[in-house]
């Protein structure tokens, strides 16, 4: 592809992933402490230098850089990181933007100061962390969910983008036959992937509930964790409804070591679709 081509894919690319921002929006606001400022300067896709407007605490100046939090977009130069920093700006360029700032920890090692940022769009509010994580121009990164105020909003857009396979999570769009997995397992350790594999049997152990992949070589499964209480067993989705069912599920590729084995982690509903005969 030509370096034409690539610029309109990746424009492409931000444009599609501003069409999510309706799943995003009208479901909160931000909160009455949050305080207004301006974007003066758009550093990369998770950082921007701010003109505070409003009232803010004593300790926060007039002129601040801002890191948000519970996510991690691509450092400049790297893979994605133009369509992050992009599609920041365009959601923020010229309008106010409400800055919520962490109940536990203020600034970060380099003393930026550590925010949620909220911004109005014609829908609705957005909340721009979770925003660039639907869009697939982030990773989610928290170190403690049970502190993480947005964890479960964080979790779920990450995994939305997942599943459609949109920016980071592209390389691998159709879906693949676990034979073709277990053929070279390495090539898609880390790796957002769709496997598909009939149920042999489950069970349940300190990962989870297990959906275990019929004639797998190396005990492949489907791991179900609910942190974010989807009530998977009163669902259509019960796992132990799954057996002998051809199934989809989309995730993250994971195989750290002998007694975990290889896995796919599935938070939502949306990761897992049962197949009809023929599919």
């Amino acid at each position: 592809m030509n370096v034409e081509g690539k610029f309109r894919e990746k424009k492409l690319l931000v444009l599609a992933a501003l069409l999510f921002f309706g799943s995003l929006v009208a479901s909160a606001q931000p909160p009455q402490s949050a305080f207004p400022a301006r974007i003066s300067r758009w550093l990369d896709g998770d950082t921007a230098q701010i003109r505070v407007l409003g009232d803010a605490p004593n300790w926060v100046g007039s002129y601040e850089t801002v890191r948000l939090l519970g996510i991690d977009t691509p450092e400049m130069g790297e893979p994605f990181s133009e369509e992050a920093l992009r599609f920041f700006r365009t959601l923020t360029l010229g309008k106010n933007v409400y800055v919520e700032l962490s109940a536990w920890e203020r600034r970060d090692v380099h003393s930026r100061l550590l925010a949620y940022l909220w911004v109005e769009a014609s829908a609705g509010w957005v909340l721009v962390n979770e925003a660039l994580l639907r869009a697939g121009l982030a990773r989610l990164l928290v170190y403690y969910p049970e502190l993480e105020k947005y964890y479960c909003r964080f979790l779920r857009a990450l995994t939305l983008a997942q599943v459609d396979k949109l920016g980071l999570w592209g390389e691998y769009k159709e879906p693949i036959e676990l034979a073709s997995i277990e053929t070279n397992p390495t090539k898609y350790v880390l790796e957002t992937v769709s496997v598909i594999f009939s149920v042999s049997r489950v069970g349940q152990d300190r990962f989870g509930w297990s959906l275990w992949a019929e004639g797998s070589q190396f005990g492949f499964r489907a791991v179900i964790q609910d942190p974010c209480s989807q009530g998977w067993e009163t669902a259509q989705f019960s796992p132990e409804n799954l057996v002998g069912k051809k199934i989809r599920v989309t995730g993250e590729l994971r195989w750290d070591s002998l007694e975990g084995g290889p896995r796919l982690i599935v938070y939502f509903p949306e990761q897992l679709m049962v197949l009809k005969e023929g599919e």
